[in-house]
């Protein structure tokens, strides 16, 4: 039933949803930091509250993630949607981490949503600024993820491109603190691997990946787990051991 009257990304119920969605972002995203981050959640029954009623439904129906490559990123962009840029919602949330606040970019309904809400906050930009936001986050360790909303089987809308990182990033510390299977991402098209001659095994692969998909096994080669094809680990390896297909 949902997924038949939110069918069709302007349809209005599904932008009536985003709309609502947007108005509270900040203050959910900011109850689920505390939580988070709260001794309470040691407690199994606390953390399977928090995970049914706030977790579960965001990674299902809220915001579903999908990590791009810098060699996807312009190609996404460049689809024709409007562009603007506001603060990251997560790090308006909690100011927890150090990380440049300006990287949330909003497309498509989201451009319309966002900035008819907040005026103040979002300007509209270029793709071409919009790509140079990403890629000078890319270099600073930051995935970019695009979310949707309202993935009720006939497909959900990518609203916004996030810069992410793993310690501030409200759906990412929900999957480190869930795990994969109960907190799952998208994975994207691209895949990296390890050109075994060519890896030093100095761990900074390791160190970028906001998925924690790599070690470094005990002959000091790096190791790939499930990729989910950002791309940070093929940026920042210094030997050029880290390939993507």
């Amino acid at each position: 039933m949902l997924a038949h009257i939110t069918a069709g990304e302007e349809s209005p119920t599904r932008l009536f949803i985003l709309g609502l969605y947007a108005r509270h972002e900040v203050r959910l995203l900011s109850i689920l930091y505390r939580l988070l981050s709260s001794r309470a959640m040691r407690h199994r029954a606390v953390s399977e509250l928090v995970y049914w009623t706030l977790a579960y439904p965001s990674a299902k129906w809220g915001i579903a993630g999908t990590p791009l490559s810098p060699v996807e990123l312009e190609g996404f962009l460049k689809q024709g949607s409007r562009v603007a840029v506001g603060p990251c919602r997560c790090r308006l949330a909690h100011a927890g981490c150090s990380h440049p606040l300006e990287t949330d970019i909003v497309i498509r309904t989201g451009f319309g949503v966002w900035t008819g809400l907040f005026p103040e906050d979002y300007r509209e930009i270029s793709v071409d600024e919009a790509l140079s936001l990403c890629n000078d986050c890319h270099r600073r360790g930051l995935a970019q993820i695009a979310y949707a909303h309202l993935d009720t089987g006939s497909g959900g809308s990518y609203f916004v491109i996030c810069n992410c990182c793993s310690d501030g990033c409200l759906p990412l510390l929900s999957r480190a603190h869930y795990g994969t299977d109960r907190y799952p991402f998208h994975r994207g098209l691209m895949r990296s691997y390890v050109h075994a001659a060519g890896c030093e095994g100095c761990g900074r692969c390791v160190e970028v990946c906001p998925f924690e998909e790599r070690t470094v096994g005990e002959d000091g080669k790096a190791r790939v787990g499930r990729c989910y094809g950002c791309g940070l680990c093929v940026t920042h390896c210094p030997s050029g051991a880290s390939r993507f297909v």
